[in-house]
Order: structure tokens, then C-alpha cells, then sequence
């Protein structure tokens, strides 16, 4: 099973509120994050800013989870887009602003969720048969998150700070399934992808790289450059069911 994100399924309580929050539906023409990475929920301390962003969205920013982990809810929950302003009361940081956003969610657009857990078809990350071709990071190496460019000279490799990040970049690389961190190695070590030769090996077709090409040259890579594979299989994987969910009135 996924190992629960940082708080979740805690229930808000009264005093995780903003001191003011603004929720405005966003201009249509306006640009959005792409596949790679979620919804920018921007955090400094005491203030929380989304823009143009989809309810699911803003659930999956509020509680640390996937696509993949979301389930339920009308159709206008994943097409209707908002931009959130919110400010608290102190300096708050990110976990704290998490929990008033989830409190936010629940008095403006009437959210009501539970957990289920359910069996899912997803691929594992394991070991490939030599092990794996990564070393712990050291000292004085900084983690990347959520991805950085690797080392001078270097500008089109993309760095991970730990396993589970590189699943969840796999997931929305483009896989038909959810992929997820089954290694057992913990701590962050230096997980570094040559992009320019996944998006060469994606184009080696002619054209354009779709989803499914960018996807299957990365898991050549994570082989030939990581040391891992992925494994079809099945797992219990928590999800976040919508029972009800309103159209929030502007502010």
C-alpha cells in the first residue's frame, strides 16, 4: 500500500482556517501546468496561491496525492478552473497552509470525501537483474525536488531526490498505469536522466514524441543509466473518493 502523504486524511478543524481567502473562477485562455508536474499550489509562509486551477487539482495539491488517487465527482470538477488567493494569520508553512486549504475546499466548494482502499494494476520500480547503478547522496549534495538540471555541462539531465519521486515522474511521463516506488531503498541519492537522449530515442519514429514514446524511452533509460525496471503487478493503493462537491460564489 502507498505509504500515507503527510497528513492525510486528517479532518480540518476550526483552527485551520485562512484569515482571508479569495476564490475566483480563472480566464479561460490562460496557461496551465503541464502533464509533468501538478498544479502549482505555491506556498511562502502565511500566504497560498493557486492559479488556474481544476477542483481536482486543488484536492490533489491539498493532499499530496496523484491523478490516480482521486475518484468520484461530477464532470465539472476536472474541467472548471479557479485561482485561489488565501493569506493566514502568522507565518504559517506549507503543511499548516495544506490543512487550511483541505478546511478552505470543504466550506467553499462543500467538498465531502472518504478513503477507500482498492486493488489497482500498476507497474512496481524494482531492481533490475544487475541492481542498481545509483549511490546515497553525500553531505555536501543537495537533494533535487522536484527535479533539477544535473551538474555544469549538463543542462538537459534531470535529477530526482529520491525513489518514489522518480515513480511519481514515471507516472505522469506518460504511463498507462501508476507507478510505484517498490524498491525498499530509502534516503536520497543521485538519480540523474539523460533527457536529451529520451526525447532523441522518442523521436527515433518520425515526428513529434507523444506520451507513450517519452514513457517507454524512460524506461530504457531507468534501466540502461538507474540500474531499475518496472514490473507489472497488482497492489492496494488509498484513494480519495468525492461524495459531493459545489460550485464555490465568487469573492
Amino acid at each position: 500500500m502507498l505509504q500515507a502523504p503527510l497528513g492525510y486524511g486528517q479532518t480540518p478543524t476550526a483552527q485551520a482556517r485562512f484569515e482571508v481567502a479569495s476564490i475566483k473562477a480563472s480566464n479561460p485562455s490562460a496557461p496551465h501546468p503541464g502533464r509533468l508536474v501538478a498544479v502549482q499550489v505555491v506556498t511562502s509562509p502565511g500566504r497560498l496561491t493557486a492559479r488556474n486551477a481544476k477542483l481536482t487539482e486543488l484536492i490533489k495539491g491539498a493532499y499530496v496525492i496523484e491523478d490516480y488517487q482521486v475518484s468520484g465527482g461530477r464532470g465539472w470538477i476536472d474541467s472548471a478552473r479557479f485561482d485561489v488567493e488565501a493569506r493566514s494569520t502568522d507565518s504559517a508553512n506549507r503543511d499548516r497552509l495544506l490543512l487550511m486549504l483541505r478546511t478552505l475546499l470543504a466550506e467553499r466548494f462543500k467538498l465531502a470525501t472518504h478513503r477507500e482502499t482498492k486493488e489497482l494494476a500498476i507497474y512496481a520500480l524494482v531492481g533490475a537483474k544487475n541492481g542498481p547503478k545509483f549511490h546515497p547522496l553525500k553531505a555536501d549534495e543537495a537533494p533535487c525536488w522536484p527535479g533539477c538540471a544535473g551538474a555544469p555541462g549538463k543542462t538537459n539531465h534531470l535529477r530526482q531526490k529520491d525513489l518514489p519521486s522518480l515513480a511519481t515522474f514515471l507516472t505522469r511521463l506518460g504511463s498507462d498505469k501508476p507507478v510505484i516506488d517498490k524498491t525498499g531503498l530509502t534516503g536520497n541519492f543521485g538519480l540523474e536522466l539523460d533527457m536529451s537522449k529520451i526525447m532523441e530515442t522518442a523521436q527515433s519514429g518520425g515526428g513529434p514524441p507523444t506520451n507513450e514514446g517519452m514513457f517507454e524511452a524512460a524506461v530504457g533509460a531507468i534501466q540502461d543509466e538507474l540500474g531499475l525496471k518496472l514490473a507489472p503487478t497488482k497492489a492496494p493503493v488509498e484513494i480519495l473518493v468525492i461524495d459531493h462537491a459545489e460550485k464555490p460564489s465568487e469573492n
